[in-house]
């Protein structure tokens, strides 16, 4: 039996090659017409227009979505539930390119070269610190979190958790729920903010959040730019609540040529960039190295085993 797949992220011949095999038809969306939307049972990818109107014809096929991206809050979740339609993300794809930008933000402010990029006279007694010296909360302690604890503890770094239940996750010394996260903040001098976005974490990162973190060193946020009240944050950094900010993410993307967090001196932005790896090209290279594990489960019409996203939570 023959399964229809659109390649709404792009397949390399080696790829297509290993989905012909296992009796798949690709569709691309070149060539794609209405007429094709019934018999689609997967999408690789996801496209604002074409995947809902491949969600609104009648007596769809549609199994399964894929993903090229780890947070999920852009799709149609509540339909994608109603219609029980399995939804898989691309959680720890780009962990480690991620991970490393994180640890490069930390080093950045940490060993001054923020201060030094711009210096053109001779200084020797700017205050610099060690990773040892300041000890980190991740909040989100999933696949990008892991394995940044991990470069730290490398480091010779402490490093604390913030997840939903406070359980325990290996290269943590210590974790806590979100509810209690303010008992971490009073070990921490560095806040690193990779949670996905949904109801509970929008803007979580706030006035009063920012007020709980005073004398923090850095405050980094590489998950969703929805978590962090903007303003709320500059007002942090000028009343000397934080230091320093380093932000991939924004409320706004592209952010506005005319926003604040352009001009702050203290604040460093990379544009949702730091997944980017040079052999990598693209937010879904290697895409595909996911969407394969699930290929045999789902042509034995048994249970997705990884990366299957929540829908009621949104990650």
């Amino acid at each position: 039996m023959s399964h229809t797949i659109l390649a709404l992220s792009k397949l390399n011949s080696a790829e297509r090659d290993s989905l012909y095999q296992q009796g798949f038809k690709i569709l691309d969306p070149e060539a794609l017409t209405s007429a094709d939307y019934a018999n689609i049972e997967i999408i690789y990818g996801w496209d604002a227009k074409i995947g809902p109107a491949i969600l609104a014809t009648p007596n769809n096929q549609l199994k399964w979505i894929q993903s090229f991206s780890a947070g999920v809050d852009y799709f149609p979740l509540a339909k994608l539930k109603e219609a029980k339609i399995t939804l898989t993300n691309a959680s720890g794809l780009k962990a480690h390119p991620i991970a490393q930008t994180i640890l490069g933000y930390i080093l950045h402010f940490a060993r001054g070269l923020n201060y030094y990029v711009n210096q053109h006279n001779w200084q020797t007694d700017l205050d610099q610190y060690t990773i040892a010296e300041l000890p980190t909360v991740i909040f989100g302690t999933g696949q990008i979190g892991r394995e940044l604890a991990r470069q730290l503890k490398a480091l010779g770094g402490t490093v604390y958790g913030i997840n939903s239940t406070g359980h325990p996750v290996t290269n943590f010394d210590r974790t806590f729920s979100l509810d209690d996260y303010k008992e971490a903040l009073e070990l921490s001098k560095v806040i690193i903010n990779v949670l996905p976005a949904t109801d509970k974490t929008h803007h979580f990162f706030n006035e009063a959040f920012f007020k709980a973190a005073a004398g923090s060193f850095l405050y980094v946020n590489a998950g969703r730019g929805v978590t962090t009240d903007s303003q709320a944050l500059i007002a942090a950094i000028d009343k000397n609540l934080i230091q320093y900010a380093a932000l991939d993410v924004t409320e706004e993307e592209p952010l506005n040529q005319n926003s604040d967090l352009w001009r702050h001196p203290n604040i460093l932005l990379t544009q949702h960039t730091s997944w980017v790896e040079h052999a990598g090209q693209g937010p879904a290279s290697n895409l595909f190295s996911i969407f394969s594990q699930n290929i045999p489960a789902f042509l034995n019409n048994q249970t997705l085993p990884v990366n299957v996203v929540d829908l009621n939570r949104g990650y």
